[in-house]
């Protein structure tokens, strides 16, 4: 009866986990920078957040990476190539 309760259990705790990182939004990156530069992804970062897009930054130290949420992709790729024409 122990194996009964234990089985049903795992099965319950596996099905929880399965539907949590199901509905984890998906990240795309965007750009990455390394050295002097990574000032640029902060920058960039900011500008993305203050018109809407979902943005996350990754990385430590001297390498940074920008992703964004995939339903907003094309509008931050839009949006990174007028901040970079702005630079």
């Amino acid at each position: 009866m122990v194996w009964l309760w234990s089985a049903v259990a795992v099965i319950i705790l596996a099905a929880i986990v399965t539907l949590i990182t199901s509905t984890r939004p998906q990240w795309t990156l965007i750009q990455t920078e390394t050295g002097i530069r990574v000032d640029l992804i902060d920058r960039l970062y900011a500008y993305l957040k203050a018109e809407g897009i979902r943005t996350k930054v990754t990385g430590e130290g001297t390498l940074r990476q920008l992703h964004v949420h995939t339903k907003d992709e094309a509008r931050a790729r839009q949006l990174t190539q007028t901040f970079n024409a702005k630079l």
